[in-house]
C-alpha cells in the first residue's frame, strides 16, 4: 500500500482560531486518525480543519480534561454551511456522518460561555480503514504478506494504547495542577487565621493586664 501524508497546522491570531489538521491523499482507502490535546482559553473558540471527500466518513471522539472546568461547545459545520454535528455543555462525546460534500470541515470547540480555559483532547478519523479479512483470505496471502497484515494490526493496537495513556497522563497533570492551587490556597488562609488568631491573644493579653493594673 501506497499513501502519501501532509500535515499542516497554522494559528491564528483572530477569533476564533481555525488550525488545519491534515491532508491525505491515500491511493488505497486507508482512514486518517489524529489525536491530539489543546487548550481553549476561556471566552474563546478553537476550530478545525479537516479536508474530506465525498462518501468520506469522518468520525471523532473529544472530552474535557480539566477538573474544575468540565463542559463545553462543540460543533462540526460541513464546507456547504450545514451543522452537521452539535452539543451544548458536554464533557465528551463522539461524531460519525458520511460527508455529503468534498471540502474542508470545520471543527469548533467553543468556550465562550466559561470563565475558565479548559483542557481537551481529541481524535478525529477521516476515511474507511480496510476490512483486511474481506480484502484476501489467510490461505490467498504469502507468509510475507501475512507478517505485514499483523505488524499493521499491532500498529493500530499500539497507536490506541498511546492515545489512551496520553489522555491519562493529561488528567492527572490537570488533577496534580488543581491539587497544588487548592493547596496554595489553603496555606495562604491558615497563614492568615494563625496571624489573626496571634493579634487577638496579644490584645486580649494587653487589655487584661491593663485592667489588673488599674485595679
Amino acid at each position: 500500500l501506497a499513501f502519501a501524508l501532509s500535515w499542516q497546522l497554522s494559528l491564528a491570531t483572530a477569533m476564533p482560531t481555525r488550525r488545519p489538521l491534515s491532508s491525505l491523499f491515500v491511493v488505497a482507502q486507508l482512514a486518517s486518525v489524529h489525536g491530539f490535546g489543546f487548550t481553549v482559553p476561556a471566552g474563546k473558540v478553537e476550530c478545525f480543519q479537516e479536508s474530506a471527500k465525498a462518501s468520506d466518513r469522518v468520525s471523532g471522539e473529544w472530552s474535557v480534561q480539566s477538573v474544575n472546568a468540565v463542559d463545553i461547545d462543540v460543533q462540526v459545520t460541513s464546507p456547504t454551511g450545514d451543522h452537521v454535528y452539535a452539543a451544548e455543555r458536554e464533557m465528551q462525546g463522539s461524531f460519525a456522518f458520511y460527508a455529503s460534500a468534498e471540502g474542508v470541515y470545520l471543527i469548533c470547540f467553543n468556550n465562550e460561555r466559561g470563565s475558565l480555559e479548559k483542557e481537551v483532547t481529541a481524535k478525529i478519523a477521516v476515511g474507511e480503514p480496510p476490512d483486511l479479512i474481506a480484502l484476501a483470505k489467510a490461505e490467498h496471502l504469502s507468509p510475507i504478506e501475512e507478517r505485514i497484515k499483523q505488524l499493521h494490526q499491532a500498529m493500530i493496537s499500539l497507536r490506541d494504547l498511546q492515545d489512551q495513556i496520553r489522555e491519562q497522563d493529561e488528567a492527572r497533570h490537570a488533577v496534580t495542577r488543581s491539587t497544588r492551587s487548592w493547596l496554595l490556597y489553603f496555606t495562604i488562609l491558615e497563614a492568615v487565621v494563625l496571624v489573626a488568631v496571634s493579634l487577638w491573644q496579644i490584645l486580649y493579653l494587653k487589655s487584661f493586664f491593663e485592667v489588673r493594673r488599674v485595679v
